[in-house]
């Protein structure tokens, strides 16, 4: 299985390691897929180099936190 994940960039390498380790916990536990069959790739790219609702994403304001 891969699993790759589009995320605005600005998050720590903890933050990205703690993802990809909360992955390999619960995907075994919903699916009973093994760690050693799941690979994992995250992309971090600009909030200018998103489009979302209408607006780039460096332009719109959310309601959540991106910093982590």
């Amino acid at each position: 299985m891969v699993i790759e994940v589009s995320m605005f960039e600005g998050r720590s390498p903890e933050a990205r390691k703690a993802l990809i380790g909360a992955f390999y916990r619960w995907i075994p536990e919903a699916t009973g897929i093994q760690p050693h069959d799941i690979e994992i790739t995250l992309f971090e790219t600009p909030r200018s180099a998103w489009g979302i609702r209408g607006l780039p994403g460096d332009e719109i304001g959310l309601n959540y936190k991106v910093d982590v």
